[in-house]
Parts: C-alpha cells; sequence; structure tokens
C-alpha cells in the first residue's frame, strides 16, 4: 500500500500576500503617474485640456481629485494690490476690441468680477 503524497500548502499560502503586495504597489505607481500627468495637462490653456480630457471617459473623476487639482491649478498668481493682466475682450456689438492696457491709460479702471442674477 502506498501512501498519498501532501502538497505543501503553506508556500501556496504565503506566495498571495507578497503577490498582492506587488500588485498594489504597481496599481499605486500607475495612479501616482496618471495623476501627475493630470495635473500637467491641467496646467495647460483650456483648449488644449479640453482636447485631452475630451478623449477620457467620465469614471476618470472618480479616481482622480479632480476638483481639488483643478483649483490649485486654474488659482493663478494675481495677489491683492497688484496691477491686472493685460487682457483684450469683444465689444458686445462686435465693432471692435477693448484692451485693458489702453483704458488704463487714460482712465482708472475698476474691474468688478460677480453674479448679478
Amino acid at each position: 500500500m502506498s501512501t498519498p503524497t501532501t502538497i505543501p500548502v503553506r508556500k501556496s499560502k504565503r506566495r498571495w500576500p507578497k503577490i498582492t503586495a506587488r500588485i498594489l504597489v504597481v496599481v499605486f505607481v500607475l495612479w501616482l503617474a496618471f495623476i501627475g500627468f493630470m495635473w500637467r495637462i491641467m496646467h495647460r490653456p483650456p483648449e488644449q485640456f479640453a482636447r485631452v480630457m475630451m478623449h477620457f471617459p467620465w469614471q476618470v473623476f472618480l479616481i482622480c481629485p479632480f476638483e481639488t487639482m483643478w483649483t490649485q491649478a486654474r488659482a493663478g498668481h494675481v495677489q491683492i494690490g497688484d496691477n491686472a493682466p493685460d487682457f483684450t475682450l469683444t465689444k458686445v456689438d462686435k465693432s471692435g476690441a477693448v484692451h485693458l492696457a489702453e483704458l488704463n491709460q487714460t482712465q482708472p479702471v475698476v474691474l468688478v468680477f460677480g453674479s448679478y442674477t
């Protein structure tokens, strides 16, 4: 009569935590790389950012701290007391453009940002 051979169970039980840990590390590194990519894209002009984001599914917003990153990326660098950055706007009747630098040379300019609804 022959005795049945037993399979060593301990080795296979020890391997799973190591394999799981390696998989989690790889997933975390990939997530960090994706967050870095998103951070870099968010600091580009809005048109370039939109061109990239139109290729991503909406689930991206679930795995990325999107709102926090967007708020920080678009915060700007203007401090209280700084001169307003120069900009150009089209007139309401589309007859021309208005430049802040030109207006500021002839008269004081007050910029009011808010909602009037």
